[in-house]
């Protein structure tokens, strides 16, 4: 996967962001793609209910390494 490089304005902004909202950014994100992933599963399994499409994400997320 190739990524663009960032603007040197986007540079900037992340350099003068704090703690918190850096935070706040990274959780953002992980929800995002926990929800995508979640919608992802009810595609792909049709006869889940909700709970047990939750309880499958939640446990590829727990797999999960950086």
């Amino acid at each position: 996967m190739n990524l663009e490089p960032l603007h040197p304005i986007q540079i900037q902004r992340f350099r003068e962001m704090t703690f918190s909202e850096k935070w706040a950014v990274a959780q953002g994100l992980w929800v995002m793609a926990r929800d995508a992933r979640l919608s992802a599963t009810r595609r792909a399994n049709p006869g889940l209910n909700e709970e047990e499409c939750q309880k499958l994400v939640a446990r590829e997320f727990a797999r999960t390494r950086t």
